[in-house]
């Protein structure tokens, strides 16, 4: 019999919330912590300390021993999704008596108790793994999203696909969670995050998940989303986050940042597909192909290949102006070291012009040219950007990605769009 999890909003006069149910949780009980706020599960979190939002600080509050939430590999499980415990299967443990009422998620409430003005206005929960026995020696990085419904959450009775090639756990238990951000529609933002003891049966499969990566945004451009496994969002928190999208532009366990519905099957396609980044370096015939130039330079082809793809041709006095030659750009440079370690080399790239010993310093890619720039007014969608400088309530810049095309421009020498 498949255990059952039960997602909870407290119901209130202004606004409800929302957290997974299950014994196999961590803080199935509590409702205060030590300090004496509220720190039941349905507590959501924001502009906390790591130490504060990290396992919702329910890390002491094990379930009881064999409590384990099972996860058979390539099936499906069925939770429960209530805006009160007292509305799912476990209402005897807790206040306001059994009000359950078929597949009504939130029973005598509006939508907007369960932060949704519609089933289009969704943006869908997730759950993650994290190989490991002990949830005190996990860390964020640990967790992979192994499983997503894009209509969590709407239905009481929800259904989550587990992966077919989902190893088996060590020592028969793993970590997992429940995560979910709701898009901007009603109420105020924040982040929800419950842990809970699993454990994957039926297990035919040994390859382990490999290093799970942070999700880029790629709503249009499929090929810019991240490949193999992804990291759980960690947002709007005061430290710990890998997300730094704005208040109001929350991310979403959806296809906009490369999470189909259903089981994330693509948990190791970077192990047959290696990014780009680890791809052999083209060489200056290659180069020059694709940038459709009349010409490039034996040493420019060199820091263009350290680049990896993101270069700009070297220009003579009778070299055609290439501005109908396009280069696609879809890369995470703040969390490449070898695009970190060639900046230098990029941004003192010479510019030989025909006749003239003259250097240009000016960097000579577009995504150099972003971050030589520094300006606050670029943002990079999915890389790892900076924080705000002197942001006390722990908000950082939102994270972009520079995307599509890049042409050659007499002015600037590169011209780009960003969004």
């Amino acid at each position: 019999m498949l255990s059952l999890l039960a997602v909870l909003p407290i119901l209130s006069t202004v606004s409800a919330h929302s957290a997974l149910w299950h014994p196999s949780m961590y803080g199935f009980n509590v409702t205060n912590a030590p300090d004496g706020r509220d720190n039941r599960p349905v507590v959501p979190l924001k502009f906390m300390d790591f130490n504060t939002w990290w396992m919702h600080g329910h890390m002491d509050h094990p379930p009881n021993k064999g409590d384990v939430f099972e996860l058979p590999a390539g099936q499906t499980v069925t939770t429960e999704i209530a805006c009160t415990k007292a509305a799912t299967s476990y209402f005897a443990s807790g206040q306001g008596g059994d009000v359950r009422d078929g597949n009504n998620v939130c029973p005598d409430s509006r939508m907007a108790a369960f932060h949704t003005n519609g089933i289009s206005g969704l943006g869908g929960c997730g759950l993650a793994i994290a190989y490991k026995s002990d949830i005190h020696a996990v860390k964020p990085d640990d967790f992979a999203i192994f499983s997503v419904n894009h209509v969590c959450v709407w239905n009481r009775f929800t259904d989550f696909q587990v992966p077919a090639k989902l190893p088996a756990c060590p020592d028969g238990k793993c970590i997992c969670s429940f995560f979910w951000i709701h898009k901007a529609d009603s109420g105020g933002e924040e982040m929800y995050m419950n842990p809970f003891d699993c454990n994957v049966t039926n297990a035919t499969a040994s390859v382990p998940i490999p290093p799970p990566q942070v999700p880029r945004y790629c709503p249009v451009d499929k090929t810019n989303c991240t490949v193999g496994a992804k990291q759980p969002f960690y947002w709007l928190q005061n430290e710990g986050n890998n997300m730094f999208n704005d208040f109001y532009d929350p991310p979403t366990y959806t296809e906009n940042y490369g999470f189909k519905d259903g089981a994330q099957n693509d948990l190791w396609d970077s192990i047959r597909a290696p990014s780009s980044l680890s791809s052999p370096t083209p060489s200056p015939t290659s180069v020059a192909q694709t940038l459709s130039t009349s010409s490039v330079s034996t040493s420019q082809a060199s820091a263009t290949s350290a680049a990896i793809s993101v270069a700009a041709a070297s220009t003579s006095a009778n070299t055609t102006d290439p501005s109908d030659s396009y280069l696609d750009v879809g890369i995470d440079p703040m969390s490449s070291p070898e695009l970190n370690s060639t900046s230098s080399a990029l941004n003192n790239t010479d510019t030989s012009l025909s006749g003239n010993t003259t250097q240009s310093t000016r960097p000579t890619s577009p995504v150099q040219h972003l971050l030589a720039d520094g300006s606050s007014a670029h943002t990079i969608r999915a890389c790892h950007a900076r924080p705000v400088s002197g942001s006390s309530s722990g908000k950082r810049k939102r994270s972009n990605t520079l995307r599509k095309r890049v042409a050659k421009d007499k002015r600037t020498g590169w011209m780009w769009w960003a969004y």
